[in-house]
């Protein structure tokens, strides 16, 4: 008995002497504790009746009480986020420990790991241009379908570029594309680049979204100077043609954007973007002034051209909304810069 309160005593002391201290001294603390009142609780003190309600409560109670503080932390641990190092990428992003398919590392770990990226891309902005940095280019929009490389973009991005075509990440990988297969009816172009695809997007299929929907659209489009960073522009859906081929949204187009994703709310893809309304030319012909109307392939064309190539795309029937920020997160690692010199 005396070893038994010897042990509690130092137990208590420790946790005393660590009231915040690590989860794998304080566990270890309380779980002793429990065991140890367990132990002793059956034997009451002298003078003290082991069928008072109260003692056979606190008896009962206690160590369950106790063990609770240990069940829940443990469990919500078990789905804690971690700091997920992709050395592939040259990423390092908060994820659930189960969905890291990198290294988990620690906090400081982590903030060494991006001060040296971010020394590193900085190195790298020193360097002296290359050739592709050199003289006009054209650029526009396209976006990851399979992890192995494969983007999808406007056929009229590429139908120009004689010599190279180059792709941007946006977590800093750059690399060459091939052209697998174009369909110039519809617009589309199927790249092939030697790059690992930072994320992959997801087509909604069907795409059921009622007039005045929201939807956004990602992408390199120009104001005035082409953009480093994509950005997400919001609209509203007016719906598709009368053959389903094509969507009409309200929406502001800029070129660069062709070739990008058309997202519903959770941020799938419902279209293609390929086109805006030219708004001089129809105030001219119909003396009617139409601002910010923009146009997508439909999902299930672009899906046919993708299934013509043997592509293995995602897709889903779920919608969950998102915030307008955390879309842009989802989204932003699955798009693509497409440029060639002109």
């Amino acid at each position: 008995m005396n070893k038994i309160l010897w042990i509690l005593f130092n137990t208590v002391a420790l946790i005393i002497d660590h009231p915040f201290g690590p989860l794998d001294k304080i566990y270890p603390a309380l779980i002793l504790i429990a065991v140890t009142f367990v132990i002793v609780a059956p034997r009451p003190p002298i003078g003290v009746s082991l069928n008072m309600p109260l003692f056979r409560l606190i008896s009962r109670v206690f160590p369950l009480f106790l063990l609770s503080f240990l069940i829940v932390p443990v469990a919500s641990a078990q789905k804690s986020v971690v700091h997920c190092y992709e050395p592939d990428r040259a990423v390092i992003q908060p994820r659930m420990m189960e969905d890291c398919k990198g290294q988990v590392v620690t906090e400081a770990e982590a903030r060494r790991l991006k001060a040296k990226l971010r020394s590193d891309r900085i190195k790298r902005a020193m360097k002296p241009k290359s050739e592709r940095h050199r003289g006009p280019r054209g650029h526009g929009t396209g976006f990851f379908v399979t992890d192995n490389g494969m983007v999808v973009t406007n056929n009229h991005v590429i139908a120009s570029c004689k010599t190279v075509i180059w792709i941007d990440t946006t977590d800093g990988q750059e690399g060459t594309a091939t052209v697998v297969g174009t369909d110039e009816p519809n617009d589309l172009a199927l790249l092939k680049t030697t790059l690992k695809a930072p994320a992959t997007a997801i087509f909604r299929t069907p795409v059921n979204i009622g007039r005045g929907g929201e939807i956004s659209v990602i992408g390199y489009g120009t104001h005035k100077l082409a953009p480093i960073r994509p950005k997400l522009v919001p609209g509203k859906f007016k719906g598709p043609n009368r053959a389903g081929t094509r969507l009409q949204m309200d929406i502001a187009v800029r070129p660069g954007n062709s070739g990008g994703p058309v997202l519903d709310a959770s941020g799938h893809v419902i279209g293609v973007v390929y086109a805006q309304l030219n708004t001089p030319a129809v105030y001219k012909k119909q003396g009617e002034l139409i601002l910010d109307r923009g146009f997508a392939i439909s999902n299930p064309v672009a899906l046919r051209f993708l299934q013509k190539h043997n592509v293995s795309y995602r897709h889903t029937t779920k919608s969950e909304p998102l915030s307008r920020e955390k879309l842009f997160k989802e989204a932003k690692p699955f798009i693509a810069r497409v440029s060639c010199p002109r």
